[in-house]
């Protein structure tokens, strides 16, 4: 026996009351003096023992009363093994199905996901007139279909046969309880969850115990058996984060083997676009990470696409791996400078090179130059930085020109020792430093985009270059220190206002007796050809993963409109996205791996960039949790499905018999009701009977 309402159990403690009032109202005899009447006593002695027979019984039904409607209001129900129990009792089902991308893998006898329909299916179809289900699409995240429960069977089955995979991993957490709080406002004594998956070990990492909530039966639904085999590409990552024009640069592939088996022959693709570029063989253990570089080249400035595929296998979704990558070039730089010669050298040192009577021509960097006064009335429209080397004085017209560009999100550099202090600058200047012992760039993040390509602290090496004088600086709250000379005095500050990025070097650089060495040291170049591209990037994340948002930034076009679409389906609509006053796109609807196209139209020009969206590579792992752990998890039991996958219904039906029997004890209660009455109204006349 079980009860539905199980707090009303404590109305027990009521069926006491009438005994306590019954000790409480008791009288003490009182013995009174008489003459001796011998058989008056003994009549009086049996009148008293049937009237207190009476009155135990009376007491026994008003406790059993007050008893039996605690119990109905309990709602007790018989269970399986009672002759009284042979009735089906009304159930509510929550299937809880999984569509992971997982579920697309192909098996001997069929693909999960249309076998995890099947059983969903046979679970709903095994219900009656009466009965009531809800289903919910399991990924990461939760997608009820039916947010309460429905008595329309037929619309349920629909739904499962209607449903498709998704492109997301798996948590099962987030879907159980969503399942529980859906059962919490059923009233029937049935309640059951079924979960159907494949039970993969992503999907059940970062939470605990999951508590049972609404006392639901929890059944654990497999749809495979065995060690499933699965190879995967989890990452693409350039060797650089700041790729230029005509600058060959490698892209790290890394590849999983996700089986127990050895793979030979594994095929690993590269397109740019449409058209394959390179194709390469690699050949893995078992539960092998394979790491595949290959060198690419691109030779013209814009967001590049493309993808990475491997040979198929039994889960083709994650086989492919899309790419945006943007290549940095046409980077119109404005050198103002008293000597720019050696400027204009290093950013484009190739630019008047011949080579069998062509000139080669670097577009990555366009240096131009002009002196401190040409530049307080030179046209900026079609400049992209500024970099200021060894100005000593800025004037007033110098300095509007600089507050314009920044509010036009220019990006700017300074070479300087000098004290300019202005407030868009990164850093506020004290006094000049001078070492006796020359100082290098000792301390800097290899991680960081400008520094990256300078391993092992290199720069710090007997091949670095050493500086002998520098200023004191005080950075600015909102400004980042990004290397520093070996007494930590800042050697780069960097600090962003509105959409231009501003670098302060913390030196000079025109070499001179006892200043330093950068101009003419070997890493001066990748220095500040790195420092351009850094300045002139865009912050946009391109390569982001199903169900992320894509946030860009358009200030050019507050309050405006940016159209978005799946290139990888043409007769996909574009969809209409507002641009934020802020200048601030973002864009949510990224549910399958592709690559999107964005367009946003500022100032009469069309603005069209890409990025790449791509599956979860945690959930290319199949590897299973054990049955036993997730039944604990979870406080399930495994259900029972034939060799053939398909699911012992009988077993269900079983498990559904039972009987509410609430009614009949209030009837049983009423009918004692009736009989105290009788009884009570019985001694009554009794007692004033024998009174008179």
């Amino acid at each position: 026996m079980a009860f539905l309402n199980p707090l009303f159990l404590f109305g027990l403690l009521a069926a006491t009351i009438p005994l306590i009032i019954h000790l409480w109202s008791r009288r003490q005899a009182v013995t009174v003096d008489f003459s001796s009447l011998m058989f008056l006593v003994a009549a009086h002695r049996q009148n008293v023992r049937r009237v207190q027979l009476k009155q135990l019984l009376i007491l026994l039904l008003r406790m059993l009363i007050i008893a039996l409607i605690s119990l109905a209001l309990a709602r007790p129900f018989l269970t399986l093994g009672l002759p009284l129990a042979a009735v089906r009792a009304k159930t509510d089902v929550v299937i809880v199905l999984d569509n992971s991308y997982s579920m697309q893998y192909k098996d001997v006898d069929g693909i999960w996901f249309e076998k995890a329909k099947t059983l969903a299916i046979d679970v709903i179809r095994s219900l009656r007139h009466g009965d009531s289900a809800s289903l919910i699409l399991m990924s990461d995240i939760p997608h009820p279909v039916f947010r309460q429960l429905t008595p329309d069977i037929e619309s349920v089955i629909a739904a499962i046969e209607q449903a498709e995979v998704s492109y997301r991993a798996t948590n099962i957490q987030p879907s159980v309880e969503l399942a529980h709080d859906i059962l919490s406002d059923s009233a029937q004594q049935n309640k059951e969850i079924y979960i159907i998956t494949d039970f993969a070990q992503n999907g059940w990492d970062d939470w605990g115990i999951i508590p049972n909530r609404s006392g639901a039966r929890i059944v654990l639904l497999p749809v495979t058996q065995g060690n499933p085999h699965n190879t995967n590409i989890e990452e693409i990552q350039p060797s650089h984060q700041l790729i230029g024009v005509d600058l060959p640069f490698h892209i790290n592939t890394k590849l999983n083997n996700h089986s127990d088996t050895p793979i030979s022959q594994l095929t690993l693709s590269f397109y740019v676009g449409e058209e394959k570029k390179k194709t390469q063989t690699f050949s893995a253990t078992a539960d092998e990470s394979v790491m595949a570089s290959l060198t690419h080249t691109f030779t013209d400035p814009s967001t590049h696409t493309g993808y990475f595929e491997l040979t198929d296998d039994r889960l083709n979704v994650d086989n492919r791996r899309y790419f945006a990558l943007e290549a940095l070039g046409e980077i119109r730089v404005l050198c103002v400078s008293n000597q720019t010669e050696y400027l204009k050298l290093v950013l484009n040192p190739i630019a008047n090179m011949q080579t069998v009577g062509a000139s080669i021509k670097s577009s990555m960097i366009q240096p131009i130059a002009c002196t401190p006064s040409e530049f307080e009335t030179y046209p900026l429209e079609n400049i992209d930085i500024i970099l200021l080397a060894d100005v000593p004085v800025l004037s007033v017209k110098a300095g509007e020109q600089l507050r314009e560009s920044i509010r036009q999100g220019k990006g700017i550099i300074v070479f300087t020792s000098d004290d300019y202090n202005l407030s868009w600058l990164p850093a506020q200047f004290g006094q000049p430093i001078s070492w006796q012992i020359p100082q290098q760039v000792s301390k800097y993040d290899q991680t960081h985009p400008i520094f990256e390509i300078f391993p092992d602290n290199i720069l710090s090496g007997q091949y670095g270059p050493r500086f002998f004088q520098s200023m004191m600086v005080s950075p600015t709250s909102d400004a980042s220190v990004i290397a520093r000379f070996g007494d930590e005095t800042p050697f780069l500050l960097e600090r962003s206002e509105g959409k231009s990025h501003i670098l302060l070097f913390n030196c000079k650089l025109q070499q001179q007796p006892n200043s330093n060495e950068l101009l003419v040291n070997p890493y001066f170049l990748p220095l500040i050809q790195h420092s351009i591209l850094y300045v002139v990037r865009e912050d946009t994340k391109r390569n982001i993963t199903v169900g992320d948002t894509y946030v860009a930034s358009y200030p050019q076009n507050p309050g405006g409109r940016a159209w978005i679409k799946r290139v990888d389906s043409p007769d996909e609509n574009m969809s209409a996205i507002p641009i934020d006053e802020n200048g601030t796109v973002r864009y949510e609807l990224t549910e399958q791996p592709g690559i999107y196209q964005i367009d946003v139209k500022a100032q009469d020009r069309l603005y069209r960039d890409f990025f790449a969206v791509n599956t979860p590579a945690v959930e290319a792992d199949l590897t299973s949790i054990s049955l036993q752990l997730a039944s604990e998890r979870v406080d399930a039991q495994t259900g029972k499905t034939s060799e053939t996958g398909e699911l012992d219904t009988e077993e269900l039906d079983i498990k559904r018999h039972g009987r509410e029997i609430w009614g009949e004890l209030l009837i049983f209660a009423v009918c004692l009701l009736l009989l105290e009455g009788f009884l009570s109204n019985r001694a009554s006349k009794s007692t004033s009977g024998e009174g008179t």
